[in-house]
């Protein structure tokens, strides 16, 4: 931050030359202005270095940590006196102007001389807080969560005993370290996800609860980075450290904590002593792992050792048969069938689950005496357990309706063991693989999506907007290719855990590379794979990709080589005439690469927070281009940027920054961009009056976000269809002027241009389809009353709007409009450092699907719109600093017991 920066005239300075006014030695017009003008770049310097600090602790507030008592104190002074200091300076001008008309008068000199004190002790004040801030740490790590809840697909029949019996060895004091294995699918990860769970009911004496997915190649600095993630010591040196260096760091953090470490999925001895972790026995600390092999428990010198085994028959017949009880009553013969088919799952969960689903989609006899005979000849045909499990499960493959659903499936082996992708990344990248057509409403996409889960071959995340895959049957999707059944003549190949690239035999052959999540550097030599489609790079170290790389990949249709940092350029890509995808994403890229002007079949181009790329002329040379992410690029959106963009006639898809008021207006005024093909619009560095056409707030548009802009004021502008006569309500909106500093008991007043008759309010209403509003640094805005139509808003995130008083305000006005209930569809509320915020909402609110609300830096907001009923059939977490609680004042005793404890 550097040290104090002087203000223009010093304290000293201003004293003397305000004796000199009053003695008559020095000119007391021309000390004024000096006085005047030194206090207004004074208190710019403040403002500056206050925004400076505040990013810097909001980057650190976001990976979990908490600002220091002294850094708030600093902010609490710099607000009021920034907000006194403008006040003083509004009196200014009349100052000067009265001794300017008085031609200095001694009268009027010394009657200026009141104010001339207050200038020099407001700048005294404020060469005190430059000089106290700098800070060299401005945040402090806070208690880490004891455990993490794991979510697991279902619970398994029979498991009950299991899971008690575990936990009872766990707790016996002379087991340090307990193993877990049994064969693949057969329920370890489910039985270690409830364990850890147990941990955050069952009465213990642990300190902190470590989970970590090992996986067949994870190295020991994989499992010491996700640890040191959990531990919080994970930083910025991380990586520059040694292997023993972070096992240092690591041991040293857990020596005085009882642990416990879970480790997840172990297919071969973890050294722990490299990894840093403490001896388990000497404090009463424990590890539990799981492995398919016994072996491993024997090399990793288990205390104890639990053995998961295949579900007897009863409970395997319930699994199997939990959704297809209509099915086997419709026909006598089924009953028959079904037991056998069931038995081919040998009391396997996971092929019970997956084929049980199959079948349950099976309605006649026929049907399921041929899907009988496929088991019982694959049963036949591949000797082996593992085989044996992989040619069952592959029946649920088989079944899949075409062989664009089969496509998809495979695709999705790709990515690492546990990773888990988003449903629109894996659409888009479905499309610029041709497997489905690309429309703007993705229907066919989230259909195959929704077969695949039903087909238990895909799981979605909690959030339900992520998929990943079970190991083994990322297993299967990976033996498929390899000539059984699957695609032939098709090589796929995946590696984890790798520092180059690694040379692939049959290179003719090969059709997908997947290498992302590495540690990967240099991508150096040729690709001479003339069958190549996919290449996945991202989320590596790549710094260099030799001119030659890509030379040789004539049909490559898909290329990530997103989340690599330090890769500043690209070679020359004239050459991939057939590439439809391309993600650069979080690239230090600080030019686009040649040649990409002349890829007629690009449709997909990803350059989001690509901060050091500053210019896309030219971008209009893409005529294939659907869709083109720009949020959070270094890209200067200029009227003629968008000219560029409003001339690529098929894009549906568009994310832009909007850093420029021009830019903004020649982007609002565009029908086309407004009402086709927008999700997201983000806003950067706006101060105008923001106006939302409600054309723009379309059932395409899901998320606005405005950050570090002066907005005083966002408004709808409802069509000019409405006639001036109808019978509007008077909606007053308050609005500063931006061209001079505001004192806070002064207010002007704007009203909405066009407004429907009420009649019209709750039709109109229909079409704001906001999902998601963030806004972020944002001063001058003073409430966000037109959030009251945004009925299907399921996220608000609000974080450093000094200024706001009410997210939804005038309580007289919208009291008239009748049928208008805000937030019905609010998941997740976040407000932090609003600190004049007083008010949500003037009344309880239902909240019917309202799972968390996150407050922290507003004093002022004692009072929440919620009461026992609110949020009814939901189970709300509420984060928030305890002594904000303390202050809360609740509707009444059942809501303070409805929801404090959460």
């Amino acid at each position: 931050m550097g040290g104090c920066v002087s203000v223009a005239i010093s304290c000293d300075q201003a004293v003397n030359s305000l004796t000199s006014c009053i003695s008559g030695d020095r000119n007391p017009f021309h000390n004024l202005v000096d006085h005047v003008a030194s206090l207004r770049t004074a208190v710019r310097q403040l403002e500056a270095r206050g925004e400076d600090l505040l990013r810097r602790v909001k980057v650190q507030e976001d990976s979990g940590l908490s600002r220091f008592a002294e850094v708030k104190e600093w902010f609490s002074e710099v607000e009021i006196t920034v907000r006194e200091t403008h006040d003083l300076l509004l009196l200014g001008d009349e100052e000067i102007e009265k001794l300017c008309c008085s031609q200095y008068c001694s009268k009027s000199c010394i009657s200026s001389d009141g104010y001339s004190k207050k200038v020099v002790k407001k700048l005294k004040e404020i060469e005190i807080l430059l000089s106290r801030g700098v800070f060299d740490e401005v945040t402090q790590r806070g208690p880490i969560q004891k455990v993490e809840e794991k979510l697991f697909h279902q619970k398994i029949v029979g498991q009950e005993e299991l899971i008690e019996s575990t936990w009872n060895n766990i707790m016996e004091n002379g087991v340090g370290i307990l193993g877990i294995y049994g064969m693949g699918g057969v329920g370890k990860t489910t039985l270690l996800s409830q364990i850890n769970n147990k941990f955050l009911i069952a009465n213990n004496q642990f300190d902190i609860v470590i989970w970590v997915v090992v996986s067949k190649n994870t190295t020991v600095e994989r499992i010491q980075e996700d640890i040191g993630k959990r531990l919080e010591i994970y930083n910025e040196n991380w990586e520059k450290k040694t292997e023993n260096e972070k096992a240092c760091d690591i041991n040293k953090y857990l020596q005085t904590k009882r642990y416990v470490l879970l480790l997840d999925d172990m297919w071969r001895k973890v050294d722990l002593a490299k990894v840093g972790i403490p001896v388990p026995k000497r404090n009463g600390s424990k590890i539990v792992f799981t492995t398919r092999s016994n072996d491993v428990c024997g090399r990793m010198g288990v205390d104890k050792e639990i053995k998961v085994t295949c579900m007897m028959w009863d409970d395997a017949w319930e699994l199997f048969t939990k959704n297809m009880e209509e099915n086997i009553k419709s026909h006598p013969d089924i009953l028959e069938v079904a037991r056998s088919v069931a038995k081919k799952c040998n009391g396997l969960p996971l092929a019970l689950n997956v084929i049980g689903d199959v079948m349950a989609r099976k309605k006649t006899v026929e049907e399921w005496h041929h899907a009988a005979n496929v088991l019982s000849s694959s049963a036949v045909e591949f000797s082996g357990m593992e085989a044996e499990i992989l040619s069952i499960l592959k029946f649920s493959y088989d079944d899949l309706a075409d062989e664009k659903t089969k496509a998809c499936f495979l695709f999705c082996a790709l990515f690492p063991e546990d990773y888990e992708v988003g449903k629109d990344d894996l659409i888009d990248y479905w499309v610029g693989h041709k497997f489905i057509n690309g429309t703007r409403d993705k229907y066919e996409g989230y259909a195959i999506i929704g077969t695949l889960i039903d087909a238990c071959l895909l799981m979605e995340t909690e959030s339900k907007d992520k998929v990943k895959m079970h190991d083994v049957i990322r297993d299967m999707a990976l033996w498929i290719p390899s000539g059984v059944g699957g695609p032939q003549g098709q090589l796929v190949f995946v590696e984890e855990n790798a520092r180059e690239t690694p040379k692939v035999k049959d290179q003719e052959a090969l059709t997908s590379i997947s290498l992302m999540c590495n540690r990967i550097e240099k991508a150096c030599g040729s690709l001479n794979c003339p069958n190549l489609a996919t290449v996945l790079l991202q989320d590596n170290r790549l710094r260099n990709i030799s001119q030659e790389f890509f030379c040789r990949v004539p049909v490559l249709k898909v290329l990530d080589l997103s989340l690599n940092a330090n890769l500043t350029r690209l070679p020359n890509i004239s050459h991939l005439v057939s590439l439809r995808y391309l993600n650069l994403s979080c690239t230090g890229l600080k030019n686009l690469p040649d040649g990409l002007y002349e890829l007629c079949e690009l449709i997909y181009l990803n350059l989001e927070h690509t901060y050091m790329l500053k210019k896309i002329d030219g971008i209009s040379a893409l005529s294939s281009l659907q869709v083109l992410r720009l949020y959070g690029s270094g890209i200067d959106t200029s009227d003629h940027v968008v000219d560029e963009i409003r001339s690529l006639e098929h894009l549906y898809q568009l994310t832009i920054t909007l850093r420029s008021s021009s830019g903004l207006e020649s982007y609002l005024k565009d029908e086309r961009l407004n009402e086709l093909y927008n999700k997201q619009l983000y806003l950067s560095g706006q101060s105008c009056v923001f106006i939302v056409p409600v054309q723009m707030i379309t059932s395409s548009r899901v998320l606005l976000e405005i950050l570090d802009s002066d907005i005083p004021k966002l408004e709808i502008e409802w069509p000019s269809s409405h006639s001036e006569d109808d019978d509007v309500p008077e909606i007053d909106t308050p609005i500063f002027s931006k061209n001079r500093p505001r004192r806070r008991s002064e207010y002007r007043y704007g009203h909405l241009e066009s407004k429907p008759a009420m009649n019209d309010w709750s039709s109109s209403s229909k079409f704001f389809s906001l999902r998601e509003v963030r806004l972020d640094n944002c001063t001058s805005l003073q409430d966000l009353t037109c959030l009251l139509f945004a009925h299907q808003l399921a996220i608000l995130y609000l974080v450093w709007l000094p200024d706001i008083r009410a997210i939804i305000k005038w309580k007289e006005m919208y009291a008239r409009l009748t049928g208008i209930q805000p937030f019905g569809e609010l998941e997740f509320l976040t407000v932090r450092n609003c600190g004049e915020l007083c008010s949500i909402y003037w009344s309880p609110l239902p909240f019917p699907k309202l799972k968390e609300i996150n407050i922290k830096g507003c004093p002022l907001l004692t009072e929440l719109p919620i009461n026992s009923k609110s949020a009814n059939l939901q189970n709300v977490i509420m984060n928030a600093e305890k002594e904000w609680l303390e202050k809360v004042e609740w509707a009444d005793e059942a809501t303070k017991e409805r929801f404090l404890p959460s």
